[in-house]
């Protein structure tokens, strides 16, 4: 979504009186917003293959004449032959989305999902990931992917405080989303710096790493 259309989303809840906007910036389908310490987190990660449901979109826009189907051409660009489609906030962009909202009294809950649903992150950098030397794409599908941040990786989990850091002078509010959600262990319970930080931690249940992680963030 456009800035503008943000916006229009801001305008509409003030209408309704709904006062807090949460707002989802990264999955495992792109990261959308600039992070300056780790500028290849948008360069890279904010953009994505077409997929088939892309074209679908173009054919319909072209059969039908219906702008709803339509693909912004500045949210396309070619790389090395392939057509990749994206986009993502600048962090004056969020700070002017975060003045609009408060003029009209509506606080922004940003969420930067981990230590799942982070492809579009270890896409830019595989070193924080399980496995470095295959890095992941950028997920063009939905569902739950196996890859996921190396928690164990003392350097991994720096990269994500230093995100969450960098965001929490763009978000002067007490709350801050960090997702959670559909995180397997597959990756985890064979790398050999998980398996360290498991036993150190003296636990049985790779589920425990997520849990340290939460706590640390």
């Amino acid at each position: 979504y456009t800035k503008e259309e943000v916006m229009e989303l801001l305008d509409l809840m003030a209408l309704y009186k709904m006062n807090k906007f949460h707002w989802h910036l990264t999955d495992d389908q792109g990261w959308r917003l600039e992070i300056k310490q780790y500028p290849l987190l948008t360069e890279k990660g904010a953009w994505r293959k077409f997929n088939n449901h892309d074209r679908d979109c173009m054919k319909y826009a072209a059969e039908q004449d219906n702008p709803d189907y339509e693909i912004p051409t500045d949210k396309m660009q070619i790389v090395e032959g392939d057509t990749l489609y994206g986009g993502f906030y600048t962090q004056e962009d969020a700070r002017e989305i975060v003045q609009y909202a408060a003029e009209r009294y509506i606080t922004v809950i940003p969420e930067i999902d981990m230590p799942g649903h982070m492809m579009g992150a270890l896409h830019a950098y595989p070193e924080y990931c399980c496995h470095p030397d295959r890095a992941p794409e950028v997920w063009i599908n939905g569902g739950v992917s196996q890859d996921v941040l190396n928690v164990a990786n003392p350097e991994a989990v720096q990269f994500a405080k230093n995100i969450i850091t960098e965001l929490c002078d763009i978000f002067p509010y007490p709350y801050f989303h960090i997702g959670g959600d559909e995180c397997p262990t597959t990756q985890w319970e064979s790398n050999a710096l998980c398996q360290a930080k498991l036993k150190q931690l003296g636990k049985n249940s790779y589920r425990a790493l997520q849990t340290e992680f939460i706590r640390e963030i």
